[in-house]
């Protein structure tokens, strides 16, 4: 259950000959690191800072699509979705696959010439049905640059980045919370760690947006 690493970091933890934590990042911008910085590094986290980690953004923006205003106003989002009445399984939910997919498309809209397959857009999902949910919508936009980005599971999507990265939960079920709260762990100072969040959070560059329904996520009290 426990990789070498962490046995080791368990180890020698307190052991400053050989244990040194990485402090300075360079990947999210400041107001995406504000919540990972606080709920999984104990506040120890600090910007480089590289210019993308402090821009800002306009407080509003003026469009007839929320979308378009939360892209362009906001580094960070949820976006609450309904659970699906009926569904050929828990592990599809074609609410939150046909929102993140118009999504992406409002992104690719938006970049133009700028967008980027490898760079620009990442989707992270738990289940595999639900990655294939969000392909089957996004190839109804006959876009092949869409069909080119990257939608994974967290931990597939460890070590990687994006610009924009769109987070889903797509649980429609109670019983699903305990599968997303698996790599939870209470960490030597006291503290819960998140391990699936924390990736999935830490992959953004400059926006972090989240689909999922509220009212069943808040009750998961880890």
């Amino acid at each position: 259950r426990l990789s070498l690493f962490e046995r080791l970091l368990r180890r020698y933890r307190n052991d400053e000959s050989v244990t040194f934590m990485l402090c300075r990042q360079g990947r999210m911008h400041h107001d995406i690191a504000l919540f990972p910085n606080q709920a999984f590094y104990a506040g120890m986290l600090t910007e480089v800072p590289l210019p993308h980690q402090v821009a800002g953004l306009p407080e509003t923006a003026d469009s007839d699509s929320g979308i378009d205003r939360i892209l362009r106003s906001h580094r960070m989002a949820f976006i609450a979705a309904d659970a699906p009445e009926d569904s050929p399984s828990d592990k599809v939910n074609q609410i939150e696959a046909d929102m993140i997919a118009v999504t992406v498309k409002r992104i690719h809209d938006m970049e133009g010439d700028n967008f980027r397959p490898a760079e620009t857009v990442g989707v992270i999902v738990p289940y595999r049905n639900q990655i294939a949910a969000i392909r089957s919508a996004l190839d109804g936009y006959g876009i092949p640059a869409l069909r080119a980005i990257t939608i994974d599971t967290v931990e597939r999507y460890q070590g990687s980045q994006r610009r924009y990265i769109i987070y889903g939960f797509t649980v429609s079920k109670y019983y699903q919370l305990k599968f997303l709260s698996d790599n939870v762990f209470m960490d030597s100072d006291g503290s819960v760690v998140d391990r699936k969040l924390n990736v999935a959070m830490t992959r953004a560059k400059e926006h972090l947006l989240i689909f999922g329904n509220p009212r069943l996520l808040v009750r998961n009290h880890t």
